[in-house]
C-alpha cells in the first residue's frame, strides 16, 4: 500500500504535469471554444504552419538561440580553461560571478540591461537579446564546462607539448576531444533555455522583434486558441527533445567512461 510520501509526489507531479498533458490534448481538439471534445484534428497545426508571423517568430528564435548558445560557449570554454591556472582568488570571483548571474532573479537581470541599453541609446532587437541571452547562458555553460574539466587532468596536454605541439594544437587535438561530450551537452541545454525565454526576449527585443514564446504570451492574453495551444505544444516538445538529446549524450559519454577505467576481464585498470 502506498505511504502519504508516494501519493504526495504522486500529487505533486500531477499539479506539475496534467496542465501541459491537457495544452497537448487541446491542440488536437476540433472544437474551437474549448469547451468539450469536438474530435481529433491536426487542423490547428496546419494553421500555426502557415500562419507568416508564426514562421518568422520560430526563425527569430532559432536565429537568437543559435548565435547565444555560439557566443556562450566560448566564454564558457575559455572561462573554463583559464580558470584551471588562475589562483584561487580569481577562481573564487568567477565562481562568484558565474553563481550571481543564476541565482539573480532574470526579471531583474534583464531590467538592468534594459536601462543600461536605453541610457546609452542602444537600439534594442536581435543582438540586445543575444546579450540578455548570453548573461545566463554562459553560466550554466560555464558550470558544465568546470565539471568536466574538474575530472580531467593535464597529462595528455603535457605530454603532447613535450612532443612539440604548439598550446593552440594540443587544444585542438587533445583538450577539445576531451570536452566535446560536456560542449554538446551545454549547447544542447542552453540552446533549449534561450529557445523558450520570455522575460529577457520580452524586455530587450523592442517594438520590431518578436521571439515565438512573447509572441505566444500576447496571445494568450486575447484569447487561448486551439492554435496557440499548437504553438506551446510545438515550442515544448523543441524543449523535451533538447533535453532528451542531453541526458543520452550525458549517459553515453558515463558508459564509455566507465568502460574505459575497465581492464578487459571487467577488473580495474592497473
Amino acid at each position: 500500500m502506498p505511504g502519504p510520501a508516494a501519493w504526495f509526489t504522486v500529487l505533486v507531479f500531477g499539479f506539475l504535469y496534467l496542465p501541459i498533458g491537457m495544452v497537448v490534448a487541446n491542440s488536437f481538439n476540433a472544437d474551437t471554444s474549448l469547451i468539450g471534445w469536438g474530435g481529433f484534428t491536426f487542423k490547428w497545426y496546419s494553421q500555426t504552419l502557415s500562419d507568416p508571423r508564426v514562421r518568422a517568430d520560430f526563425v527569430t528564435s532559432v536565429e537568437v538561440a543559435l548565435i547565444s548558445t555560439a557566443i556562450s560557449l566560448v566564454i564558457a570554454v575559455s572561462t573554463g580553461l583559464w580558470t584551471r591556472t588562475a589562483s584561487a582568488r580569481a577562481r573564487r570571483l568567477v565562481d562568484s560571478t558565474t553563481y550571481m548571474r543564476i541565482v539573480l532573479p532574470e526579471v531583474v537581470m534583464a531590467l538592468a540591461l534594459f536601462l543600461v541599453l536605453r541610457r546609452y541609446r542602444v537600439g534594442l532587437g536581435i543582438p540586445t537579446i543575444v546579450a540578455g541571452h548570453v548573461v545566463f547562458n554562459s553560466a550554466y555553460a560555464t558550470l558544465i564546462i568546470q565539471a568536466r574539466l574538474a575530472t580531467m587532468t593535464t597529462t595528455l596536454e603535457q605530454a603532447a607539448s613535450d612532443l612539440g605541439a604548439t598550446p593552440w594544437r594540443a587544444f585542438r587535438r587533445v583538450t577539445l576531444p576531451l570536452l566535446l561530450p560536456a560542449i554538446v551537452v551545454a549547447a544542447l541545454l542552453i540552446t533549449s533555455f534561450s529557445f523558450d525565454d520570455v522575460v529577457t526576449s520580452l524586455f530587450l527585443g523592442g517594438p520590431n522583434t518578436e521571439t515565438l514564446p512573447v509572441l505566444l504570451l500576447g496571445l494568450i492574453r486575447v484569447n487561448v486558441t486551439p492554435e496557440v495551444n499548437a504553438i506551446a505544444t510545438g515550442v515544448t516538445t523543441i524543449t523535451i527533445v533538447s533535453f532528451m538529446m542531453a541526458a543520452a549524450v550525458m549517459t553515453v559519454r558515463g558508459i564509455a567512461g566507465g568502460r574505459q577505467q575497465l581492464g578487459p576481464a571487467g577488473e580495474d585498470a592497473a
